[in-house]
């Protein structure tokens, strides 16, 4: 994470990309209930659902339970949790999780409220140091779920989340019930005197390691009051997780009681929860060159694996054949020029100039240069190789010298490629210039993934709630449906391509 800036530091708490709504990204859809409970007699209460639109019911979803879940679901609130989710699934960064957000139960004798917040039950619910909300969860509203969704019966696949005495009460769900709740997040958790919950420091110290991974976030500006002191509460949490060698985190900052924090940072936190859940793929950001190196290598959204690095050439070396059976290739020159024979006739191309070959298809290159440096990725589809479609494009020289610039009012831009090959049904190649202190677009997503290679110039680029600095050489990567936005930061036009696949 060194290479980065926080967004949120620009202006402090500011909610990111990651939690903006974008055309394209599937929705989820939310729905309202009322239930009734038995554990807690004479409680009513609203919950809502949100279910995934990548939800199908062929295999279990993930479960995370919210309390306080109005506040969670509000739209237009700090937190509203159902877009954060849309943009995570999407982006593969969270496994399918089905959302349930519940407010604390309200006597049915009693007053009606305006507000949830002040629901006669909810302390009790919350703050009671016992395991009477978990089995509450366990027992009556996971079951009601259950009959019409699948829900995974994995505790690492179950998340429990809550602000102030719903963090604490998502904390004590996971601590008494870890074979049902994994993951903790807790927002300001009320971790003092209300009913005894600041006594958990000293418990976690002194009981045995329990199978639980938890997210806390405080601010220094939190309450002290006749309860106790939230922001030394929560380092003392934070202290006693850190003694026990519990898997945890604990972000800082400089708020009071409210979600603003949490709210701005749900994203990562999120991310950080699911992170052990979804497969380990190469991560959004940025990748320096070296002369002779891999830059990003792993799986993809689109890939089964990719390597993508740099490699150098030299005229002493002769002829190089460029061959791979099962994988596609392609190389962008970086420096010098280079011979491609490509169906055998022979091309000399420069930098920023294109060779790309289907599995199968060899090419012989050789330096014409003294030294000479090109970029490769060779991947490999999630997909079945599509090999008749891949005939129909073909492999190809796209030599830089050729290829026209239209200029633009933000620069210009150069159309490598179009097409679709046979691990890709979506391939595209394009080199923007980019003139300075402008951005290209606000962010944005688009189902491709996509590697920007800086060619001239220093950039700045969002990538989600990111903020990333580039100069020549360097290249980002964005999976798809992330939200992205690059501007030039320099005092002459930038130049980079923009590949993208699917």
């Amino acid at each position: 994470m060194l290479n980065l800036l926080a967004i949120q530091a620009q202006e402090k708490y500011k909610k990111g990309p990651n939690s903006w709504s974008f055309e394209g990204i599937p929705k989820g859809v939310v729905t309202q209930h009322e239930w009734k409970s038995s554990l807690f007699s004479n409680t009513i209460r609203d919950y809502y659902v949100y279910v995934p639109a990548q939800y199908d019911g062929s295999q279990p979803a993930a479960l995370m339970v919210f309390q306080d879940g109005h506040t969670y679901v509000k739209k237009d609130g700090d937190f509203d949790v159902a877009t954060v989710f849309d943009n995570l699934i999407s982006q593969e960064k969270m496994p399918v999780t089905i959302g349930l957000f519940i407010n604390p139960g309200h006597d049915m004798d009693a007053a009606e409220i305006e507000s949830p917040w002040r629901a006669s039950n909810r302390s009790v619910e919350y703050d009671e140091m016992s395991d009477k909300y978990a089995r509450f969860l366990i027992e009556e509203m996971i079951p009601e779920l259950e009959k019409k969704y699948k829900i995974s019966a994995d505790p690492k696949m179950r998340a429990i989340g809550g602000i102030s005495s719903g963090g604490i009460c998502a904390f004590s769900a996971a601590w008494y019930h870890p074979e049902s709740f994994h993951k903790v997040l807790s927002h300001i958790g009320s971790f003092t005197n209300i009913r005894g919950g600041h006594n958990y420091p000293s418990m976690i110290r002194k009981t045995d390691k329990k199978d639980i991974k938890v997210f806390l976030q405080d601010g220094s500006g939190d309450l002290n009051n006749e309860h106790g002191n939230w922001w030394l509460a929560n380092q003392q949490m934070d202290s006693a997780l850190d003694y026990k060698g519990y898997e945890y985190t604990f972000v800082t900052g400089s708020e009071g009681h409210n979600g603003k924090h949490g709210g701005a940072i749900l994203p990562e936190s999120l991310i950080w929860l699911w992170s052990d859940m979804v497969e380990p793929k190469v991560a959004s950001g940025i990748y320096h060159s070296t002369p002779n190196g891999k830059m990003m290598s792993g799986a993809s959204m689109h890939f089964s694996d990719m390597n993508f690095g740099t490699k150098s050439i030299a005229s002493t070396q002769g002829a190089i054949d460029i061959y791979d059976k099962v994988n596609e290739q392609i190389l962008i020159i970086k420096e010098g020029e280079i011979s491609a024979k490509l169906y055998g006739e022979k091309k000399i191309i420069g930098p920023n100039s294109v060779l790309f070959l289907l599995p199968g298809t060899n090419s012989i290159i050789e330096s014409v240069s003294d030294q000479a440096q090109y970029y490769t990725m060779v991947y490999q589809s999630r997909e079945t190789p599509d090999v008749s479609r891949g005939k129909e494009t073909g492999s190809f020289i796209k030599d830089f010298e050729e290829i026209e610039f239209k200029e633009h009012n933000k620069g210009g831009v150069r159309n490598y490629f179009h097409t679709s090959t046979t691990m890709c049904p979506y391939y595209e190649m394009h080199m923007t210039n980019l003139n300075p202190g402008i951005k290209s677009h606000e962010p944005h997503t688009h189902r491709a993934s996509e590697i920007l290679l800086m060619i001239k110039g220093t950039t700045e680029m969002e990538i989600g709630n990111q903020l990333y600095r580039g100069k020549a050489g360097d290249a980002y990567f964005l999976p798809g449906n992330i939200p992205h936005a690059i501007r030039n930061t320099g005092k002459e036009q930038a130049m980079y391509f923009a590949f993208q696949w699917y």
